[in-house]
């Protein structure tokens, strides 16, 4: 359970905001995660909102890249919710079953080069605040400078996100998959 009362019904929000209410669920299908906490705060959620739909349908990334990124994020900040969402969201976007265990238990086999390329990158960016220069180069070679900033506001993205649902303890979605436990973790 949440820490704060989730807002999941149309009436939970003032009259004010409730077209955002029904935005946000037409959208996604529903309101939930980091939207059932952020709705606390109408005007943040609109401008979160905002940004989620310019990096999901305004940026050079594809799809896979999207939600690579996103798991990259989701593992690196043992987020359960983002991890339940966006593993079977990476499975539609063609990501292979390999790949998403590989995020999952923090592992490079099973992962393209430019896959391990991006993950190793989420994960310096996330986790270690830095970058290697190395994993920059070989992105800029591939992709080009605005698709690297894209990239990079993604990871952004998604650590605001893992930290809204981590901090609130937002459950994972009923319908999407449990983070994998690493192997050699301690609990």
């Amino acid at each position: 359970m949440a820490r704060i009362k989730q807002i999941t019904e149309r009436d939970d929000v003032a009259p004010e905001y409730q077209y955002l209410y029904d935005r946000i669920a037409q959208t996604r299908g529903r309101v939930a995660g980091p939207y059932s906490i952020l709705l606390h705060s109408p005007a943040l959620a609109d401008r979160i909102d905002a940004v989620s739909d310019a990096l999901r349908n305004q940026t050079q990334l594809s799809a896979e890249e999207f939600v690579v990124t996103a798991l990259a994020v989701a593992r690196v900040k043992d987020c359960l919710f983002v991890w339940s969402v966006q593993a079977p969201n990476a499975r539609r976007a063609g990501v292979s079953d390999a790949a998403i265990a590989a995020i999952g238990q923090r592992r490079s086999d099973g992962l393209s080069e430019d896959q391990a390329d991006i993950v190793s990158y989420v994960q310096q960016l996330v986790g270690a605040n830095r970058v290697d220069q190395a994993i920059v180069d070989r992105l800029l070679a591939r992709h080009g400078a605005r698709w690297l900033v894209e990239l990079t506001a993604t990871a952004g993205h998604f650590g605001l996100i893992s930290g809204l649902n981590n901090a609130f303890e937002v459950p994972p979605s009923p319908q999407g998959e449990a983070l994998p436990a690493v192997a050699g973790a301690s609990a």
